[in-house]
């Protein structure tokens, strides 16, 4: 009542002059007050504004590199500003970052998977974010530990990483994947404690893959055109076969925990030291295969690097990550631990060799770890022109089509320099003499003299083939030579892979049963649909891993090198040759490498292993120590192997139709005896044994250089290959097909006839050149040698106008 008393007075003057005055004075107050509201307002909202295009402006100026923020990190604490300014431009979901409640489940389609029936719920969603973030955190801080204690360099460690070499945007695909593999723990623990099936498979948007990323498994729509793209893209649905995208999976990945740590024993136990396995199984022991050529060897490591780079992890700003003491042990190493008595390492009192894990791979979406392919995996001589982009651009001259060379004073062409200082390869020495190591498609060229020797011979081959084009076509761009020199010497890297390579591998029945030996003439005929999954051309892990790493066991450990003119032979230890193409530049270099690989037999397929690789890979090529201290390739494929998940050898068995094995006693028929005796000894279980390790020790089929197992395996890769390339120089159905007359001249392609017209001083070989001389392959002059005329290839304006802006769509 109080209230109503003290109001009525107020009521019942309003009209007075006071009231009037009073409430004039109120307003006027009020008003006042509102002004200077919104001036703070203003103030607020232009200071906010200011703040916040600063903060735009930061994050649009460091979105193409992770490095320099991840090098100012200092502590965990600051790895969610790395994140958010500088990890995944362009990406689904920056909001991720700053607040996971924020962030939206949206599907796509996945790389070969139905996740249509597969959903999170937002809690799920939510606490796997949380533990993505979490654990790229950690990684960033463990990077930054590491690279206070690097790899040696120069070292056999330090070799072998540029070896394999990786590209420093993996590390920005590499973190992704981290958090992607912590979701997938997170959210599958949920899920068992609960009972509930698992969320596998699963889609994620994560917001920590670049949108490209994960558009290319979508179903967009690309542009066929005539030429391949250089990363492989649009060639198949969800970009199959393309860089920068996951092995494929044949069998589920065999980790210890199911999701990332390698594999153990059946029993849970560690499996035999890789080393060990090596030392006892795979030791040396000299042995000729008269039948076969180094230049088998030379050519399917060549081939190999077109079709497979395994990105390795790295640390900081590309560095490579020390697994060995004294370095603070790093997530990403699984280093082979090396025993007492070990006959090399004794020596140096060294108990542990370095080895760190391939980089996971991105997939957005659940599941267990997945390696990356750098390369694009078609034939596509992509190890002469590059995976990339900027990679394809540096090598060109953007002049008559021509590949960028550099001349010799004795007017020969030798492949661009390659003047990083940290390659492993180049030299202070021979830099004061003008001499560099080499640049080409793939990084690794310089690895060996005689995978160097091929890069060159393929790169002349290149510019060889647009000097024809060139001088048939006068009005041709530089383009147009280099795209069309591009696809011929593609064609003709798949015709002597097919027509000349596998064979041997193989055998000719094989080759037959699954129809992939080069045709004779016409065009191949598709049985099937080449977009089904079935025919995916994405190289298989265990293809890479392991089944395709077979001729290491082919390769002698000496290397006999002739001088003609001096009518002299010498020998050069294989250690030696390994980052060593100086010879090169000497005028009768291509010629002694080239006539080392021809004259120089391959070691029979086996168990054993050369020592050069064993216990002198990548040494110091130049030095004196008497003291071996390199590093062991059956070692580091073994734990490769086991890196990347590979289920065991009798796996693979059963999966090639080959029969099922419980106990070792089963393999009796089918290894090699004394193999097998140290197989049994070493293993638990006849379920653990390596792939790598179990197919070497295999018996070679007749007619076949391989073990039925690894045969199997390669064959089905091959088969991929050929049915699943869009651009298969025998198929009608590829964009703007070869004509027939053009794929006649293409099949008298060969690697003699190459080596001929690109080598310095070969005047004379044998026409099957992988294979050793005799009364049925004898050496003949190189003029005698049948080869491709590009007449086919003179244009015929009208006709090709019309075509040339017809376009396919994917």
């Amino acid at each position: 009542m109080r209230g109503v008393t003290e109001r009525t007075p107020l009521t019942r003057r309003m009209d007075s002059p006071d009231y009037v005055e009073f409430a004039s004075v109120l307003r006027n107050r009020r008003a006042r007050l509102r002004q200077f509201q919104c001036c703070v307002c203003g103030i607020l909202i232009v200071v906010f504004t200011m703040a916040l295009v600063v903060s735009i402006s930061y994050s649009m100026s460091h979105s193409n590199s992770t490095e320099p923020a991840i090098d100012n990190a200092t502590s965990p604490g600051n790895v969610r500003s790395i994140l958010r300014l500088g990890f995944a431009p362009g990406s689904t979901s920056h909001a991720s970052f700053s607040s996971t409640s924020s962030a939206t489940i949206e599907p796509v389609l996945v790389p070969g998977e139905d996740t249509s029936m597969k959903s999170l719920s937002r809690q799920e969603y939510t606490q796997g974010l949380q533990a993505g973030e979490q654990a790229m955190r950690e990684r960033v801080f463990a990077d930054k530990i590491a690279a206070q204690s690097p790899l040696p360099s120069p070292s056999p460690e330090s070799r072998h990483r540029y070896a394999v070499n990786t590209c420093r945007n993996v590390s920005t695909l590499a973190l992704a994947a981290v958090g992607e593999i912590a979701a997938t723990r997170k959210i599958e623990s949920m899920r068992s404690t609960r009972d509930e099936p698992s969320a596998i498979n699963a889609f994620f948007d994560s917001g920590w893959v670049p949108r490209s990323v994960c558009e290319r498994y979508s179903g967009r729509t690309c542009r066929i055109g005539k030429y391949r793209t250089i990363d492989g893209t649009c060639n198949r649905p969800r970009q199959w076969g393309s860089s920068m995208t996951p092995f494929r999976r044949v069998l589920p990945a065999d980790y210890a925990d199911g999701i990332e740590s390698p594999r153990r024993a059946r029993s849970g136990k560690e499996l035999p030291s890789a080393r060990e396995v090596s030392l006892k199984v795979h030791g040396p022991s000299p042995s000729s295969n008269p039948s076969f050529t180094v230049m088998l060897a030379v050519f399917g490591q060549f081939l190999d690097h077109d079709i497979t780079a395994t990105a390795l992890s790295q640390g900081v700003n590309g560095s490579s990550i020390a697994c060995c003491p004294p370095s603070k042990r790093h997530p990403e190493c699984f280093p082979v631990q090396i025993g007492t008595g070990d006959p090399v390492h004794d020596l140096t009192g060294r108990k542990c060799m370095d080895f760190v894990r391939s980089a996971p791979a991105p997939q957005c979406k659940l599941g267990p770890r997945e390696q990356l392919n750098q390369v694009s995996a078609f034939i596509d001589g992509s190890a002469i022109y590059g995976s990339d982009a900027a990679t394809a651009r540096d090598l060109r001259e953007f002049t008559g089509g021509r590949l960028r060379m550099q001349l010799t004073s004795d007017n020969r062409t030798l492949l661009p320099p390659s003047r990083n200082p940290n390659d492993g390869c180049n030299r202070e020495s021979e830099r004061r003499r003008g001499r560099y190591c080499f640049a080409a498609g793939d990084a690794r060229a310089n690895e060996n003299l005689h995978l160097t020797t091929m890069h060159l011979l393929w790169a002349r081959q290149h510019n060889l083939v647009v000097g024809h084009l060139a001088a048939m076509n006068p009005t041709w761009s530089d383009e147009k030579l280099y795209q069309e020199a591009r696809r011929i010497v593609g064609a003709q890297l798949q015709h002597i892979t097919y027509r000349e390579f596998l064979p041997i591998v193989l055998g000719d029945s094989k080759m037959n049963e699954r129809d992939l030996k080069s045709l004779s003439s016409g065009y191949r005929k598709r049985t099937d649909d080449p977009d089904e999954p079935s025919n995916n051309p994405t190289i298989a892990n265990h293809f890479a891993a392991a089944a395709f790493r077979f001729a290491h066991t082919l390769l002698p450990g000496l290397m006999r090198m002739t001088d003609v003119e001096k009518g002299m032979s010498s020998y050069m230890e294989l250690h030696r040759m390994l980052f060593n193409p100086y010879i090169l530049y000497s005028e009768d270099g291509v010629r002694r490498s080239v006539t080392s690989a021809t004259n120089n037999y391959i070691q029979r397929y086996s168990t054993h292993v050369t020592s050069q690789l064993t216990s002198h890979l990548f040494e110091d090529p130049v030095g004196n120590s008497t003291v071996a201290c390199g590093l062991d390739l059956v070692s580091l494929n073994i734990q490769r192997g086991r890196d990347h998940g590979l289920p065991g050898y009798i796996m693979w068995r059963e999966y090639c139709g080959l029969g099922k094995a419980q106990s070792f006693d089963d393999l009796e028929r089918y290894l090699d005896r004394q193999a097998l005796q140290q197989i049994s000894i070493l293993y638990e279980s006849v379920d653990d044994v390596d792939l790598y390790t179990g197919a070497l020790a295999e018996m070679p089929e007749s007619g076949s250089l391989v073990g039925p197992t690894f045969a199997c395996l390669i064959i089905d890769q091959f088969v991929h290959l050929q049915k699943g390339d869009r651009y298969w120089y025998e198929f009608a159905e590829q964009p703007y097909a070869f004509t027939e007359d053009q794929l006649e001249e293409l099949r008298k392609s060969s690697l003699a006839k190459l080596i001929c017209d690109t080598s310095d001083g070969i005047t004379h070989a044998q026409m099957e050149i992988m294979r050793s001389i005799g009364h049925d392959n004898p050496i003949i002059s190189c003029e005698d040698i049948p080869g491709a005329s590009f007449a086919p290839w003179r244009e015929k304006r009208n006709s090709y106008a019309t075509r040339s802006n017809n376009t396919e769509v994917l």
